[in-house]
C-alpha cells in the first residue's frame, strides 16, 4: 500500500470539493435562468383583434388566431413584431388580388401584414402585386 503524505491527501481532497461547489453553482444558476424565463407572463391574446375594411378588397377580420377574409374563414395567424413594428404572419399567403379581392395561396411564401401598433391597431397594411392595401378598422364593429 502507498502512503501518501497528508498534505497531499489534503489536496487532493481541497480540489475533489471545488468541483462539488463549481458543479453545484452551474446547476444553481441554471435553474435561476430556466425560472426567470419561466415566469414571464405570455402575451397577451386579442390584442390584434378588430375588423379591418378597403374599397378594394372588401373586409379583413382578425379574431385570436382566426382570419376571416369578407365573412369567410380563411386561415390561422401569429402576432409577432420586429424592428419594423408589429405584424400578423397568416399560415397561408395573403394578398391583394388587383384591387378586386384577396388571393390565398398555400404555395407562395407567406408575407407580414403589418400593423400600425398593438394593441388596437387601427390600420393593417396588405401587399398585392406591387401594390400595398391599407385597411382601416371599421367603427362600430365590436373587437
Amino acid at each position: 500500500m502507498i502512503e501518501l503524505p497528508p498534505t497531499a491527501k489534503d489536496e487532493r481532497t481541497g480540489v475533489h470539493h471545488m468541483w462539488k461547489i463549481g458543479t453545484a453553482g452551474v446547476i444553481a444558476v441554471v435553474t435561476v435562468t430556466t425560472l426567470v424565463i419561466l415566469s414571464k407572463p405570455p402575451a397577451p391574446s386579442g390584442v390584434e383583434n378588430g375588423s379591418f375594411g378597403n374599397d378594394c378588397c372588401g373586409s379583413l377580420t382578425l379574431r385570436d388566431g382566426a382570419m376571416i377574409l369578407n365573412d369567410k374563414p380563411t386561415t390561422r395567424y401569429t402576432v409577432g413584431r420586429d424592428a419594423k413594428g408589429p405584424y400578423i404572419l397568416p399560415r397561408s399567403y395573403v394578398g391583394g388580388l388587383d384591387g378586386v379581392g384577396f388571393e390565398i395561396d398555400g404555395s407562395r411564401p407567406t408575407a407580414k401584414l403589418r400593423l400600425d401598433r398593438l394593441p388596437h391597431p387601427t390600420t393593417l397594411l396588405v401587399q398585392g402585386g406591387r401594390t400595398t392595401y391599407m385597411f382601416k378598422r371599421q367603427p362600430g364593429i365590436a373587437s
